[in-house]
């Protein structure tokens, strides 16, 4: 399956470009619904994958932002970064890199992430995705084993807990690579105003 990273910031972009294009080296920045726009780095570049700019963003922004990594379909880290300081980190899968961990999710506190609400939040969904037992059955082990087939049906679930449109959800789960490899796919759902380019990164389309 499909691996991203992305960075979700509560700004408009307009308001968060300057910050980002002294602070990423490559990559897209692009729209995210009504007050919210995205980070997709190119994670290639030594130093500029999510985690590493999430930190340097929001003490420039003086805002909370939440950086999501989803690895190959198992995994999905969070980490929600407040003023240059790391405030909150979940793992989905603590034990896929260290076999001595339990598989329970660690970080599974939703107030953590009340910041990136969008609208009323589904309390219930919010909880339930974190813990990694899905609600609906389609995200569901066919297998009868715990917790969800992908990791990212779990992030769609948290972020749709958060209120945020299912527009908004498939952008933050775009790579910098998929963006780049599908410019004319990437041309019919973006215009001009909901992309900006990063750093050495070339323009898409």
């Amino acid at each position: 399956m499909t691996t991203y990273g992305t960075i979700l910031i509560p700004a408009p972009l307009e308001q968060a470009a300057p910050v980002l294009r002294t602070v990423c080296a490559a990559g897209y920045a692009t729209t995210a619904g009504p007050g919210f726009c995205l980070v997709h780095p190119d994670r290639s570049v030594d130093g500029n994958n999510v985690f590493a700019l999430a930190g340097p963003i929001s003490a420039e922004r003086a805002a909370p932002v939440l950086a999501a990594f989803q690895y190959d379909g198992d995994r999905l880290e969070l980490e929600v970064w407040r003023d240059g300081v790391l405030a909150h980190r979940y793992d989905s899968w603590p034990g896929r890199d260290d076999e001595d961990a339990d598989d329970v999710p660690v970080g599974a506190d939703p107030a953590a992430f009340l910041d990136f609400a969008a609208g009323p939040v589904d309390s219930h969904r919010l909880a339930s995705a974190l813990a990694d037992t899905p609600i609906d059955a389609e995200d569901k082990d066919v297998d009868g084993d715990p917790g969800y087939v992908w990791a990212q049906s779990l992030h769609w679930d948290v972020l749709r807990a958060l209120g945020h449109p299912d527009q908004t959800i498939r952008r933050a789960q775009w790579d910098y690579f998929h963006m780049r490899g599908a410019p004319q796919a990437l041309s019919e759902v973006l215009d001009g105003t909901e992309l900006v380019v990063l750093g050495t990164a070339e323009r898409p389309f």
